[in-house]
This record gives C-alpha cells, sequence and structure tokens, in this order.
C-alpha cells in the first residue's frame, strides 16, 4: 500500500487522503482523478456510470460512494460543458473558415470553406445533429413497433370479441326457435281443446 503525506498532515493510502471526520472531505489528485476517468471509461461513459459501479471497479479503501457521487456529477456537467463548448466553436468558425484537424498534430489551417474534421481511413465524420436525428430516429421506431404490437393485441381482441358475439347470437336464436316451436305447439293445443268442448 502505498503511504505518504499529501499537502498538510493527513496521510493517504492509494490517492484517497484518511480523516477521523465522520464525513470527511476528499482532495481528488491527479492520480485518483486518473483513476476515476478510467473506471467511468471502462463502464461506458458518464452517462452509464453509477457511483456503485465506479466504487467497485476502483476498489479503493476509504473512498465512499458520498464521494463518487458528487464527482461523478461534476465529471458529467464538465463533459456536457465540453461538448457545448465544442459545438459553439464549430458553429462561430463554420461560416468563414476551413479547420482542418490532424491526427497528429493540434496545428489549425483556415481558409473561407466549411468545417472538415479528417477522419481515420473508412470512418464517416458524425456530428451532433446528426447523432441526434439517429437517435430520434431510433426512438420513432421503437414507438412503431410498440404500436404495431398493441394494433395486433386490439385486432385478436376484436376477433374474440365477435366470436362470443356469434356465439351468443346463434345461441339466443335457437333458444328462440325452440321457445317458439313450444310456443306454436301450446297454441295449437290449446286451440285444439277449445274445440273439442
Amino acid at each position: 500500500m502505498e503511504r505518504g503525506v499529501l499537502g498538510g498532515n493527513y496521510p493517504y493510502e492509494n490517492g484517497v487522503v484518511m480523516s477521523r471526520d465522520p464525513k470527511p472531505r476528499l482532495r481528488w489528485t491527479a492520480d485518483l482523478h486518473h483513476r476515476f476517468v478510467d473506471a467511468v471509461t471502462k463502464l461506458g461513459g458518464p452517462d452509464k456510470a453509477t457511483p456503485k459501479s465506479v466504487l467497485r471497479l476502483m476498489g479503493l479503501k476509504g473512498l465512499t460512494l458520498y464521494h463518487l457521487k458528487s464527482h461523478l456529477q461534476k465529471y458529467r456537467l464538465g463533459q456536457q460543458q465540453a461538448k457545448k463548448q465544442t459545438a459553439k466553436e464549430q458553429t462561430k468558425e463554420s461560416g468563414s473558415s476551413y479547420v482542418n484537424f490532424s491526427n497528429h498534430s493540434s496545428a489549425v489551417s483556415t481558409s473561407s470553406s466549411a468545417i472538415e474534421i479528417q477522419q481515420g481511413p473508412g470512418e464517416l465524420p458524425v456530428t451532433e445533429p446528426l447523432k441526434s436525428q439517429m437517435e430520434a430516429h431510433k426512438r420513432l421506431e421503437e414507438q412503431l413497433e410498440v404500436q404495431k404490437k398493441l394494433q395486433m393485441r386490439i385486432e385478436a381482441q376484436g376477433k374474440y370479441l365477435q366470436e362470443i358475439l356469434e356465439k351468443a347470437q346463434k345461441s339466443l336464436s335457437l333458444d328462440m326457435k325452440c321457445n317458439g316451436k313450444s310456443l306454436g305447439f301450446l297454441y295449437q293445443q290449446t286451440r285444439r281443446e277449445r274445440r273439442n268442448q
């Protein structure tokens, strides 16, 4: 176990500052934050990671759900703000400049054209609006599938009710015929009896 002193007189283990305080504040060192980011990345990103899963994956003594919940919220906000800032910068530059981002250098060259981001061979650039449109399309397809299943259930229920009504109608008409014959027989018998009197 790694032991040392961080800043003041606080001992730490594996990058976690130890304290006797019941709700101690945690000093997020660069190493600790790097481990946190690795754990979040392994879990599929900040939106899929949960404090419990990050805690299990990091496995550091002294680290609590309280610490991770707070840090994960801040990390998510930071990621969202970075995305928004990048989108704003791209929008500003798209009107009058050409931006070429290389995988090997961070140099930016400008000319009078739209933004172009060079990607690896065979990769197509995917913009935020396209991603959101694809997500919306996927949700619509899921809703359509649910509606189809619901329509099939409604039709099956309708057929079932129609069969029940037809059976009831046949049963009722048979009863009426039987009762009609009985009534007819009784009527004729009563007429005969009156004639005989």
